[in-house]
Parts: structure tokens; sequence; C-alpha cells
């Protein structure tokens, strides 16, 4: 039709989707310190599709972070969608939520890494299984 505008829609990531890292982490429920569940080293604009964490082991209420790396070493914390609502982190999780905490998709324009940190009131440490996708 005259006048009519065409448009070429462009996947501004391509194939850049993370590669999956699935894992356990041991939580150490003692220590009131943050811990670092996963580093996902990523080098190039990427596609995080989401972040599933089991909490079924976890005793403590626990803080959910997620950090994108700014440079060669420094990381700053990002808001990332939780469980399909409007919750960012850090994720406040308590022992009475659902047992799986999923942190929605994002793109990474670097690595990132994912922190859990509890008040430190736990028996030991406890098995955490996370797949990043």
């Amino acid at each position: 039709m005259a006048g009519e505008e065409t448009r070429q829609t462009v996947d501004i990531i391509g194939d850049n989707a993370v590669t999956v890292t699935a894992s356990t982490f041991s939580f150490d429920e003692t220590s009131a310190l943050e811990q670092t569940m996963v580093t996902v080293a990523l080098t190039k604009r990427t596609k995080v599709r989401g972040i599933w964490i089991d909490m079924a082991n976890v005793t403590q209420d626990t803080a959910v972070k997620v950090y994108h790396a700014i440079d060669g070493t420094n990381y700053r914390e990002i808001t990332v969608q939780a469980n399909g609502g409007g919750v960012g982190t850090p994720l406040a999780w308590v022992t009475t939520d659902p047992d799986g905490v999923l942190l929605a998709g994002f793109v990474a324009y670097g690595s990132i890494r994912v922190t859990l940190t509890c008040g430190g009131g736990g028996a030991g440490s406890v098995n955490v299984p996370y797949v990043v996708v």
C-alpha cells in the first residue's frame, strides 16, 4: 500500500543465550555473611532466561540477590522480578514461602552473580540446588 512503512525486526541478542548452569550450593546457615551461590562468566550481551533456586532444604529466612559485573572486578546489585510477581531483588524469602524461587529472565551485559544471606541461626550447611538457563 502507498505510504506504508516497512520495518524489519532484529533480534539484538541473536543466539547469545546463557549456557545452562546447574549445580548444588552448600549454604552455611550458621553464617550471617552474604554467600555467593554462583557466578556465571559472560563476555558478551547474553539473555539469561531465568534462575531457579530450590529452597526446600533451607531452614532460615534468606535474602536472594543478583549482581551484574560492571567491569573486571566490581559488581552492582540489579533488580530482577521473582516468582512472576512484582518483587525484585533482594528477594526476602521466608520459610513459609513456596520452596521454589524463580527469578525472571533478563539481558546481561557481563558476568552475573547470585548470592544468599540468612541471619546465621541455622544448625549447619544445607544443599541448595539451582539452575541458570
